[in-house]
């Protein structure tokens, strides 16, 4: 680095592993290479001594536009940080300061488009309360927090952890969470929402969401998305996707059917939830309204047969006039396979147009 002699470095890749020097100074590669109008910067740092900070001037650069910073680095944003061209931020198993450290940096990003986000919770070092996003040019976040060090006693219980993740961001296209921390969260302002995936394993009673102009929505349903998700207004939703993980799902989705005027596709993939998970619902006296006027396309994944499933499947293929196709996967290990399948042949359907698509390993 200190021989090298362009006067422009656009890439630099760093990735150092434990078996490397403690004393090589790392800063003083960066520093340098800022000092070369770098655009894009991928450091991986994983060496055994504890995390380190980064030189003052990366966090001014100019012509930085592309940033991936992964594990023992400490985020230690200076007043002064300021990066009028950074894109894209990828955040990966790194130490924060503290969260004024955190927002400051986020507050100086003023066309940041792309964050990605991965925390260890296992990490004594992780020192964020709230870790908060209001940026206003993010159109893509993707945000990843392993589950604390401690497993609870039952798998389905959450307890206050007085930490949340705080999302604000009005341009947002595109978002994925995958937390199951335990951490409450609070989603909103984000009117231009296209897609989002929601994976979480929070504590309910503090947590709220405003996804009401999400288009597509992919949703890992537990017992604590229920709460938040229950009251909020789908006004634009189009396609759904539930995985369902708790025993209650179906009456979890009947209420977010009801506010989901719009739709037009519903998925429901069973291949995720646990063995041995009673189903229970009650058939509501209602007909949501985008089963009568709107819904097109219905898919059930891993149907096992069981009397609460056959009776859904029948409840959507009765109460869906404008239905065009409804797929049924049958589970492949199934003893009374062609019974089942047999059964679903034979469920009458309230649209005359509807293709039935009946899929089994071997059928």
């Amino acid at each position: 680095m200190e021989h090298h002699k362009a006067h422009v470095l656009k890439t630099l890749l760093i990735k150092l592993g434990p078996g490397c020097s403690s004393d090589i100074d790392v800063g003083k590669w960066i520093a340098k290479a800022v000092y070369l109008r770098l655009v894009e910067l991928k450091f991986k740092l994983s060496w055994s001594k504890g995390p380190t900070r980064l030189p003052k001037s990366l966090y001014t650069s100019k012509t930085l536009k592309h940033l991936t910073l992964s594990h023992k680095i400490l985020l230690d944003f200076p007043s002064s940080s300021f990066l009028p061209s950074l894109e894209f931020l990828e955040l990966i198993y790194v130490v924060y300061k503290d969260d004024a450290s955190l927002d400051r940096f986020f507050s100086h990003c003023p066309v940041l488009n792309i964050l990605v986000v991965k925390r260890n919770r296992r990490n004594r070092d992780d020192n964020i309360t709230k870790f908060s996003v209001k940026i206003p040019s993010l159109q893509g976040f993707f945000y990843v927090s392993d589950e604390i060090s401690s497993p609870l006693p039952d798998e389905d219980e959450v307890v206050d952890t007085g930490k949340c993740l705080d999302i604000d961001t009005p341009a947002l296209l595109d978002l994925t969470i995958i937390d199951h921390s335990g951490d409450s969260f609070s989603i909103e302002n984000m009117p231009c929402l296209g897609s989002a995936l929601i994976n979480v394993k929070s504590f309910p009673y503090k947590s709220k969401t405003s996804l009401s102009a999400v288009r597509s929505l992919k949703l890992y349903m537990t017992d604590q998305m229920v709460l938040p998700f229950s009251t909020v207004k789908f006004s634009r939703l189009m396609k759904l996707k539930i995985c369902p993980h708790r025993s209650d799902w179906l009456e979890a989705l009947l209420l977010l059917l009801k506010n989901a005027p719009k739709l037009k596709e519903l998925l429901v993939d069973y291949a995720s939830t646990p063995e041995g998970i009673p189903l229970s619902w009650n058939q509501p006296s209602s007909i949501p309204g985008c089963l009568s006027s709107q819904l097109k396309f219905f898919e059930y994944r891993e149907y096992g047969g069981r009397e609460k499933e056959r009776e859904f499947v029948m409840y959507i293929l009765a109460n869906s006039k404008r239905l065009k196709t409804a797929i049924i996967s049958v589970k492949p290990d199934l003893e009374n396979k062609n019974l089942i399948i047999e059964e679903l042949r034979d469920i009458p359907r309230v649209s005359t147009f509807v293709e039935m698509k009946i899929v089994s390993d071997d059928a």
